[in-house]
């Protein structure tokens, strides 16, 4: 008897975990993320700040593996200042957008927490402006250059969600393994230019976590 017992316990929390990430089920939910690096050199310092928002639907097509899109924006803000006088110093401020196919698979840890991983393919367009501050006094004012961007890549993030009823699920993700093709275009008057490059990465950051959550139904 007391072994049945055991055995329809274990039976209702297996039933428990897969209730949010069932096949049938739809996902409507979106993440954020926030980062701010700095980079104190000897004659200037960087720093930028990257504001990222990713609203994403998605359905199950079978138990704990979900298909979907996101669509976002993001905004980034970055100044590399002089320590010197009479150095040049520069302000850029970038504006993209970006559509996010993806797959997702989760593993079940417990009854209100899963492990998953993501693969998204995401597309992302958009422009930067970059402005030059010169306190030389007599130097030319230097004109401000405009860049449009556009870049494809392959993503896998991994994550953990944990549900704190049937219906939502919060969720904590990082980056894991990229890809990217990029483009730049420079339309400024001075120097117009064209290039491209592939960017390769792997690691978690763990500085710059995306939070998010999701509601199931």
């Amino acid at each position: 008897m007391k072994k049945i017992l055991t055995m329809a316990a274990l039976c209702v929390v297996a039933l428990a975990a897969h209730a949010q990430t069932e096949k049938g089920k739809t996902i409507v939910g979106g993440t954020i993320g926030y980062s701010n690096t700095k980079f104190d050199y000897s004659d200037h310092i960087d720093e930028t700040t990257k504001l990222t928002l990713l609203p994403s639907i998605g359905y199950f097509v079978k138990n704990n593996l979900a298909l979907g899109l996101g669509i976002g924006y993001s905004n980034s803000r970055g100044n590399n200042s002089s320590n010197l006088s009479g150095n040049m110093s520069a302000r850029q401020n970038a504006d993209n957008f970006q559509i996010s196919p993806y797959a997702r698979y989760y593993v079940n840890i417990s009854e209100k927490f899963k492990f998953f991983s993501q693969l998204s393919i995401p597309v992302e367009w958009g422009n930067s402006k970059i402005i030059y501050d010169n306190d030389l006094i007599g130097s030319p004012a230097i004109p401000m250059s405009k860049v449009n961007t556009s870049s494809i890549g392959v993503q896998v993030e991994p994550g953990l969600a944990y549900f704190p009823t049937k219906r939502i699920g919060i969720q904590l993700s990082i980056d894991g393994l990229a890809y990217f093709w990029n483009k730049t275009k420079n339309t400024s008057a001075i120097n117009p230019d064209t290039d491209e490059n592939h960017a390769f990465s792997l690691g978690a950051s763990f500085f710059a976590p995306r939070i998010g959550i999701q509601f199931h139904f």
